[in-house]
């Protein structure tokens, strides 16, 4: 009995289907990680919760700059920082949320900071997703070295008082974002 099919063939195909369980396995993967990532990893952070917010100037899309001091002696609303990225998949699906809290909650400043992008790709993005908080891109990595991150979106919690109150790394939904809120910054 002749084998209708080389064994050759079968090999080509195994590694064909191989290579494709790992090219959509691989972003799965990290992201399913970067989404149950939670505040206990705190302690390898730079900036800790508990301890004060670092400062920062972002100039924001609008042109202007937001200051954290400024905001805080000012404003003195807290303030929810949003690490994302116009490559990011889960900040696709995430933003949204924040753009309706940011509606909901006046009495608190969603703040979204760009990582590890270009800001014509971060402005075309946010434009795509209709965004309406405060938006900015940390071009030269400064926010980044302040805020550290282990993965996108990443969302920093700081308080009135200039603590920094919380951390979550993950794609966050409505309930648990004001969840977060309530607990940390306004509760």
């Amino acid at each position: 009995m002749i084998d209708p099919i080389p064994t050759e063939v079968h090999r080509s195909r195994r590694m064909l289907h191989l290579m494709a369980l790992l090219i959509v396995a691989a972003p799965l993967a990290w992201w399913l990680i970067a989404s149950e990532i939670s505040t206990d990893t705190s302690d390898r952070l730079a900036a800790e919760p508990g301890g004060p917010a670092p400062d920062f100037t972002l100039t924001l899309f609008d042109g202007t700059n937001f200051t954290l001091s400024r905001h805080l002696s000012g404003d003195g609303r807290p303030v929810v920082m949003n690490f994302w990225a116009s490559w990011c998949v889960p900040c696709r699906a995430e933003m949204p949320t924040f753009d309706s809290v940011a509606l909901k909650r006046p009495d608190v400043l969603i703040l979204g900071v760009a990582v590890k992008d270009t800001e014509n790709a971060a402005r075309a993005f946010a434009g795509e997703i209709g965004v309406g908080y405060p938006l900015g891109v940390d071009t030269d990595g400064e926010i980044l070295t302040l805020y550290p991150i282990l993965g996108l979106p990443t969302t920093w919690f700081i308080a009135s008082d200039g603590r920094l109150a919380a951390i979550r790394a993950g794609i966050l939904d409505q309930n648990e974002l004001e969840r977060l809120i309530d607990q940390h910054l306004t509760g």
